[in-house]
């Protein structure tokens, strides 16, 4: 049995792959179950072509998906993983405080462990720029996001609930890195110390405004109501200037390791 393995839903993100799966190896990710919602950029050649051992790639064409993926991953490879995370190809999973698996120890008495986010912004890049997301996206929002990201013990999960973001148990009661109870898909009172997704949701403006034009996994994409919005009547350059409110390189010690 893997100790950690990662559950992801990912449409056109094949620039953006090889990094993420790098930098995921690289702070204990053992496994990788990739669900593939239809990309059009080469993503299922590169599966095709290439080898993976920690790699068990799915392609589905079905709109509103990701519930689908994610209850598909629980239920068939639950005897797989001790612990399995749920995130996206724009986020990144790490412990500030080092030992990604070591810190997870501490809590296997829960079933589930809601993880916050830290929101990172463009850098004022209007275009991609060369390189990777980590190094080129350093300035991120000073607040912790409520929203949650999960790490779950599949043996004891029935499912997500009603959202992406949390799920529903066997037993017992899923926490944050407080040891304190967090049922919900939000926490107003989170802490990014022992467990942090930083969220790249922005980068370019150019790759933002493609972004926009993106069906979304967890809604119908053929209705344009369900797109990517900017969200509460915002302009895309008020969106493009966000979050970049202070510098953030913590993340780039594990690239070193």
């Amino acid at each position: 049995m893997k100790y950690l393995s990662v559950v992801a839903v990912m449409k056109d993100e094949l620039r953006n792959l090889p990094e993420w799966l790098d930098f995921h190896r690289r702070v204990g990710v053992e496994h990788f179950y990739l669900y593939d919602n239809n990309s059009t950029d080469g993503t299922w050649g590169y599966f095709k072509d290439e080898e993976f051992e920690d790699v068990s790639y799915f392609k589905t064409d079905m709109d509103m998906c990701q519930m689908s993926c994610y209850f598909n991953a629980i239920t068939a490879f639950r005897d797989q993983s001790r612990w399995m995370a749920f995130i996206d190809l724009d986020e990144f999973l790490f412990s500030p405080k080092g030992d990604l698996k070591k810190q997870l120890r501490e809590y296997e008495q829960f079933p589930g462990i809601a993880v916050s986010e830290v929101f990172f912004g463009s850098n004022g890049h209007l275009t991609r720029p060369k390189g990777g997301v980590l190094k080129n996206y350093t300035k991120r929002r000073k607040a912790v996001d409520k929203h949650i990201k999960t790490i779950c013990q599949p043996g004891a999960t029935l499912c997500p609930a009603h959202n992406p973001h949390s799920f529903l148990y066997t037993a017992g009661t899923p926490v944050d890195e407080n040891k304190k109870a967090c049922t919900g898909p939000f926490n107003e009172n989170g802490t990014a110390d022992v467990f942090r997704v930083n969220h790249y949701w922005v980068k370019s403006k150019e790759e933002y405004e493609r972004k926009l034009t993106r069906g979304r996994a967890d809604v119908p994409s053929r209705d344009p109501k369900f797109r990517y919005t900017t969200g509460l009547g915002r302009k895309l350059d008020d969106v493009f200037l966000q979050d970049n409110e202070v510098e953030d390189t913590s993340i780039l010690r594990f690239l070193d390791e």
